[in-house]
């Protein structure tokens, strides 16, 4: 089996999912993560039993990977994302499984946007799957909390996606090395030109809601406000008091982002500030 060399492209792609499932794991679990890339592991025998999910990439990159976590440590990450006291002895249901899924997609969304800057338009997709049958390379990602210890997770990309990651690069660097013909920008743009430096405040809206003045007195620590919005449902980027996109909530360097899925054209928002 192969392996990836630091310094490499392949590298950089596994490091940006490793910081990844960091920023996640310690803002969605409520507690400081470090996640480390550990050497192979030939001890992952095919007997043990994992939760595996399936990582599809298309755009810049294409190909599948396949992420697996141990059932105890399925079982740990799940308890903790659910608020749930620790219970080694408490089964893997359905609603931990799905619990986990969530987890492993606001990785991905967050791998997204890291993987963007890097190679260009992607999307990244997540089923829950079983290991691909020929992986490219097996990389082992160590994550440890106080409480919880080390856990481990097996990422597999496959060969076609190694080939991409490549692939990708390549062409990238070429294109960074071609000479651009200088662009003229039209006369009536010049104006615009000397609003682009200016400053202006962005609001993330999850929801809203419309209380009485006796409610809104009555609020106290521990009240719960019920907001309009389901939580699959996307959150609202504002410009002032105007909507201007709209995307999924995630979490980068432990804050809170938005991944645009919806967005007005340039001249709607120029119209809107």
């Amino acid at each position: 089996m192969s392996t990836i060399s630091p310094g490499t492209p392949q590298h950089s792609f596994v490091d940006a999912i490793r910081k990844a499932v960091s920023d996640v794991f310690s803002g969605a679990l409520s507690s400081p993560w470090k996640v480390e890339l550990g050497a192979e592991d030939s001890s992952q025998s095919a007997d043990i039993s994992r939760l595996g999910f399936t990582i599809s990439f298309s755009g810049n990159l294409e190909g599948n990977a396949a992420l697996l976590v141990r059932t105890e440590d399925a079982l740990t990450l799940a308890q903790k994302f659910l608020g749930e006291p620790p219970e080694p002895s408490a089964e893997l249901n359905n609603d931990r499984k799905d619990a986990l899924e969530e987890l492993v997609r606001q990785v991905a969304g967050v791998a997204e946007t890291a993987l963007k800057s890097l190679f260009g338009g992607l999307k990244l997709q997540v089923s829950r799957s079983d290991a691909p049958a020929s992986p490219g390379v097996a990389v082992l990602l160590l994550a440890s909390e106080a409480s919880a210890g080390t856990l481990s997770l097996e990422l597999l990309p496959s060969n076609e996606l190694l080939a991409s990651v490549e692939a990708c690069a390549a062409k990238l660097a070429g294109a960074s090395t071609t000479k651009a013909e200088p662009e003229v920008a039209p006369a009536g743009e010049n104006n615009l030109d000397l609003l682009l430096g200016v400053h202006l405040n962005l609001t993330l809206r999850f929801g809203q809601r419309v209380l009485t003045l006796r409610e809104i007195l009555d609020l106290t620590s521990g009240s719960v406000v019920e907001l309009d919005r389901q939580v699959q449902e996307p959150a609202d980027l504002l410009l002032g008091d105007k909507l201007i996109a709209r995307g999924e909530v995630v979490i980068v360097d432990g804050n809170y982002g938005i991944r645009i899925t919806e967005v007005e054209d340039p001249r709607q928002r120029i119209q809107r500030i």
